[in-house]
């Protein structure tokens, strides 16, 4: 399960309601103060309740809020498809009538007068509204019997004693066009829903927190505890017990032969004391041998004297370390990892690596990245698509927008990020190829060394022409493009066939006569320019399901529809559709020929994208 949405009510800086979008990977950004540390405590709340970091009291809530209720919701993606209550019944959320009106899980948990306590948690759903089906998850069995025997419904003995049966065949008994649904709050302490719930908790993702203020020693918990659960491990292996085991047995023979020695010489010395004494020797605990354990580096010096840079760089993996090792012990299939600030006593390049990293990780199926920045080096190297930047309105009320165009300026003025093209490279600049993404950036690099000698173009090395991606770029190419434009330089850009708006896009940018011109791909997107059966041999899943018909006389028309990635996903190969697409405009593109650009009916629309940059550029 991944987090598709939170709702905050009353909580701190949240005093109205707000809704806030997640991704794979969300970074926030804002200044400080404004409620990014906040947000991740909400989620530290709502998963860890009295276990969170973050100890909830009457103080969270909103200041001169009326309302006594913090209420802190997830909207979940990615939810069991089925689960199995009443021992041996399986059923799923759709069929109980527990997905909200975009067919998400969507839970809210309130806390009464700030009380962890007393949480109170609901599922809020698309559920029917009717007289007799609105309750039927909070009913006790014996109750849901009587309600069929109200409507006349036969249960046999089998029936009676499975309550998911008994609701099955009440809700059955009504016409699809009988049932109302409105949005309900249903309860998840009673019944049926407890039932439910309890089955939906063994699917939660665990919410692993690194807050920005942690200590940096080396005696932390977040260096301890990994290291510890290695040593219980290790162990616990046979053959190191085993050895264990006989030093454990030498060391109490001669304990006990010196022992006993002594109490001889104390008898003849004292008989009365000396038989009230024998040798006890309890069990060694052998992980207290490795209580003190540190990280040195090469040259023996310890973690804590270390600059406060590397030992944070070495905590932050530590806590990843133990995250995963949580997440191993509870059998959790999911993991979100919360970063406060990881930036922080980081130098630049490590900024950089960090980011990397985080962006490898978020494309791992079962994780989820959550970051915080109000630094400008660390959103300048995320994709736009991330960013979700906080700010206060005219009203003093906190908004989050999601990273788009429209509010790139704003992330920019408020963390003073500013365009970094050298002035010598912009007076070399003739012309700027705007296209969708940095993916198509990475297409088109590749594409112009394989292009007929006379249009090839070395993008890499040729200062003359420069591509910048716009839609899921990143904060820096963005700022850089306008800065760009102010000069005028002329543009060609070049946008996926697969959207109406692009075509009016490309319309205006050839009605600027500035010698701008636009072009739309006759092809759905540009990884249709990549042969199958190039695709074929560089996803190994795919030679027993090829990808398409090649024997048909139309699957040429056929190829230039196809969603690309997504077929790839749909035919096995375990990759998100952002890291296929990397690997199509990357390794695809390479390995592509004029000869295969021409059995793709490709090569002319190719050479004409090509032949427009060298005359603008001429």
């Amino acid at each position: 399960m991944k987090i598709k949405k939170l709702i905050l009510e009353n909580f701190r800086i949240f005093k109205d309601k707000i809704i806030i979008d997640f991704d794979d990977l969300t970074a926030f950004v804002g200044k400080n103060d404004i409620g990014k540390s906040t947000i991740l405590d909400a989620l530290d709340i709502f998963f860890n309740e009295k276990d969170a970091q973050v100890k909830l009291d009457k103080e969270d809530m909103s200041k001169g809020s009326s309302n006594n209720d913090i209420v802190i919701g997830i909207v979940f993606e990615n939810y069991p498809q089925e689960i199995v209550i009443d021992t041996t019944v399986h059923t799923n959320l759709r069929k109980e009538y527990l997905l909200n009106s975009d067919n998400l899980l969507e839970i809210h948990k309130i806390f009464p007068n700030g009380d962890v306590k007393k949480v109170k948690t609901y599922i809020m759903a698309n559920h029917p509204s009717n007289k007799w089906l609105k309750d039927l998850l909070i009913l006790k069995i014996s109750e849901l019997k009587k309600r069929a025997g109200e409507l006349g419904i036969d249960l046999s003995d089998e029936d009676k004693r499975i309550a998911s049966v008994i609701r099955k065949k009440i809700r059955d008994y009504f016409k699809e066009e009988e049932i109302q649904l409105d949005r309900v709050e249903i309860p998840l302490d009673k019944e049926g829903a407890k039932q439910i719930w309890d089955q939906i908790k063994n699917y939660l993702p665990l919410y692993a927190l690194f807050k920005s203020d942690r200590q940096n020693v080396d005696q932390d918990t977040e260096v301890q505890d990994p290291m510890k659960i290695a040593i219980r491990k290790l162990l616990k292996g046979g053959e190191i017990r085993t050895k264990l085991e006989e030093i454990k047995n030498e060391v109490e023979k001669e304990i006990v032969e010196i022992a006993n020695y002594t109490i001889d010489k104390l008898n003849e010395m004292n008989p009365e004391i000396a038989q009230k004494l024998k040798p006890k020797i309890p069990d060694p605990k052998w992980e207290n041998v490795f209580k003190g354990i540190t990280i040195s580096s090469d040259e023996d010096i310890p973690l804590n004297k270390r600059g406060s840079g590397v030992r944070r760089l070495i905590l932050l993996n530590f806590f990843r370390a133990e995250a995963e090792k949580k997440k191993e012990e509870r059998n959790v299939p999911d993991i979100v990892y919360a970063f406060e600030e990881p930036e922080t006593s980081q130098h630049p390049e490590h900024q950089k690596k960090l980011i990397e990293a985080f962006l490898s990780l978020s494309e791992r199926e079962d994780v989820q990245i959550i970051l915080t920045t109000h630094s400008p080096g660390i959103a300048n190297l995320l994709p736009v698509e991330s960013l979700r930047f906080l700010f206060k309105d005219n009203d003093g009320k906190v908004v989050v927008e999601k990273g788009a165009d429209e509010v790139l300026n704003k992330i920019a003025k408020s963390l003073g990020v500013l365009p970094t093209v050298d002035k010598d490279i912009i007076e070399q600049i003739k012309l700027v190829v705007c296209v969708e993404g940095p993916t198509d950036v990475e297409f088109f690099k590749r594409l112009g060394k394989i292009i007929d000698d006379e249009l090839k173009i070395d993008f890499e090395n040729y200062k003359r022409v420069v591509i910048i991606p716009l839609g899921g770029s990143i904060l820096k190419y963005w700022v850089d493009n306008h800065y760009l434009r102010k000069l005028s330089k002329p543009e060609i850009h070049i946008y996926d066939g697969d959207k109406e708006e692009y075509n009016r896009k490309a319309k205006e940018i050839n009605n600027r006569g500035d010698g701008s011109k636009g072009f739309v791909t006759n092809k759905r997107e540009i990884e249709n320019y990549v042969h199958p059966k190039v695709l074929e041999d560089i996803f190994k899943e795919l030679t027993q399901n090829s990808l398409i018909d090649r024997k048909q006389s139309n699957w040429i028309d056929n190829w230039n529809q196809l969603d690309v990635p997504k077929e790839i996903k749909n035919k096995g190969v375990p990759l998100k559709e952002k890291k296929i697409k990397e690997k199509i405009t990357t390794e695809g593109i390479e390995k592509m020929t004029l000869e295969l650009f021409k059995e793709l009916n490709a090569y002319e629309e190719i050479e004409q994208w090509f032949k427009a940059m060298k005359e603008v550029v001429s």
